[in-house]
């Protein structure tokens, strides 16, 4: 095979690729320093994983839950597990230092959010991720400078001392894939948020654009336009939403249907785009106002997470099961 040959094939291969790829890439932080963190943990003499209580090991299993929900490796898992160990010793605190709230003590004052929502541990934990994510470099620091450019804390070596019994706890909860030479996060392109009423629910909205642009008919709300917007550009196909039916949000103009196939079920390239999609619209949950996400015969909700999809309405075909397209509901 000539020199000019194998570079036209290589070239082909690549390309392909890429167009597979597209939407997989929006969703990689790609870490070019990946190498072991340095190991900076001192040998703690707080509670050991057994000593922890019924409440504290909620705490910690929503926070390894949400982690493992946006695809945040293990190792950003147990960042989290020790900072909330340090802010909280896991409890869910009504209050702390000036306005400091929650897991984590994030304060409205700063940014965080409203006092409600810092209430939430599954919002509390997702706004520690979501800055953890803009931390350049953060799967190989040390554990105490990773977990200190997310909270800002006066005390910033105080996280080193968690380090042993956040990496115990987390394998007591079965975290186990990943570690600190893990560098293959994915960490999911963010959307740009919606708006909120001051105490952090979502107002009300009309089903008010019209015609729906994905369907020429109907309408919809503007946060599921936003939706329809965003995942365009994070690259993903153009959804069908608006559509007459006796029950669900589609009739409302509050969901939408993401084909990944012409209408078999997805398989390959077309599994690994649906699978994308489903990781970066639960990501983006708080931010896009998202009720629930269906895909592959599993249902994501706030409450319970991904667990399995009944098939209430549906036929026993790919589309009942919603394994040829992604389905999203918006509050």
């Amino acid at each position: 095979m000539t020199n000019r040959v194998v570079a036209l094939v290589a070239g082909f291969f690549l390309l392909v690729g890429c167009c597979l790829a597209g939407p997989l890439l929006v969703l990689t932080s790609i870490n070019d320093e990946c190498a072991p963190a340095p190991v900076t943990s001192a040998a703690s003499s707080q509670p050991t994983a057994e000593q922890w209580d019924a409440d504290q090991l909620t705490n910690a299993r929503t926070i390894v839950s949400v982690g493992a929900e946006r695809r945040i490796p293990a190792r950003g898992q147990i960042i989290a597990l020790a900072t909330a160990m340090q802010e909280s010793t896991l409890r869910n605190l009504a209050g702390g230092d000036r306005d400091s709230i929650g897991l984590f003590q994030q304060r409205p004052s700063q940014g965080w959010g409203t006092p409600a929502q810092l209430g939430d541990p599954i919002y509390a934990a997702g706004k520690f991720y979501d800055k953890l994510a803009t931390v350049r470099g953060w799967q190989t620091m040390p554990l105490t400078e990773a977990a200190q450019a997310v909270q800002g804390s006066a005390l910033p070596n105080a996280y080193a001392k968690w380090e042993d019994d956040a990496t115990t706890l987390s394998q007591q909860l079965g975290l186990t894939a990943g570690s600190a030479t893990d560098c293959s996060a994915t960490n999911a392109a963010m959307a740009q948020p919606v708006t909120r009423n001051p105490d952090g629910s979502w107002p009300d909205e009309p089903c008010s654009i019209r015609p729906d642009p994905t369907t020429g008919s109907g309408c919809l709300t503007p946060r599921t336009l936003h939706l329809v917007q965003q995942a365009k550009t994070a690259g993903f196909p153009k959804p069908g939403c608006y559509r007459v039916d006796d029950h669900g949000e589609h009739p409302q103009g509050r969901a939408c249907d993401f084909m990944m196939t012409s209408g078999g079920e997805a398989s390959g390239a077309q599994k690994a785009r649906g699978d994308a999609m489903a990781a970066w619209t639960v990501a983006n949950a708080d931010r896009l106002g998202i009720k629930y996400v269906i895909w592959f015969r599993r249902i994501w909700t706030r409450s319970e997470g991904w667990h399995a999809y009944n098939n209430p309405y549906g036929g026993n075909d790919p589309a009942g099961w919603h394994t040829n397209h992604v389905h999203i509901s918006v509050e």
